[in-house]
């Protein structure tokens, strides 16, 4: 489950992730009494077509246990499930990008850093909704240069601009290889790509993460 949010008297109005179906909405009848209906929680789900984009929720149970994240990995499994919500189209099938939800969050609770976890997710995502970045030519076709610096233009890719980003640094993220400066350059970077997919509405996860610093 991605989402919840309270609908009438007891009930909840769900996004899901499915790996044959991608995002999916649904009306859980009864659902705030059902303590399997948490985030980073596996379920069983059954699905019944309601009216216009909503199923309905008619079994649901836990396939596994719940994925325990707490501190800044909570935050940071928050941050998946909103970009997942906000990129993704509704009853639109990602298979391939559902198994790398599910490891992405396994590997919050290992030893990788944090950024470096979600700068892998956000390139996979980027790769699967069609907008992913390209890392070995810049926008003209021609290979990156460690001697240049580049500048990200959407729809254009990467562009030579003695402001941007370094092209060594480049580089070693389309190696992943994450020194210091490549991981600070990163984050800036895919930051510059996702945002026009976000539109102006800040990411609450965000706002939650820099609220416990």
């Amino acid at each position: 489950m991605l989402h919840r949010r309270p609908f009438r008297n007891t009930s909840l109005i769900l996004d899901l992730f499915l790996p044959g179906r991608g995002r999916v909405g649904a009306v859980a009848r009864g659902g705030r009494r059902n303590p399997a209906l948490a985030p980073f929680v596996p379920l069983w789900v059954q699905l019944q077509r309601g009216s216009g984009d909503l199923h309905t929720l008619r079994q649901v149970e836990p396939r596994g246990a719940a994925v325990v994240l707490t501190g800044n990995a909570l935050y940071c499994g928050f941050y998946l499930n909103e970009l997942l919500i906000r990129l993704l189209h509704r009853d639109d099938p990602h298979p391939d990008l559902w198994p790398a939800y599910e490891y992405t969050l396994s590997e919050l609770k290992g030893d990788t850093p944090l950024d470096v976890t979600l700068r892998r997710f956000e390139m996979v995502l980027l790769e699967e909704v069609g907008y992913g970045l390209v890392l070995e030519h810049d926008g003209e076709g021609q290979p990156l240069s460690p001697e240049l610096r580049y500048g990200w233009v959407p729809d254009l890719g990467l562009i030579p601009n003695k402001n941007g980003h370094s092209g060594a640094d480049l580089q070693a993220l389309a190696e992943d290889r994450w020194a210091p400066a490549v991981r600070r350059m990163a984050k800036q970077l895919l930051r510059e790509a996702l945002a026009p997919h976000l539109g102006g509405k800040p990411l609450r996860s965000r706002e939650l993460f820099r609220g416990s610093s």
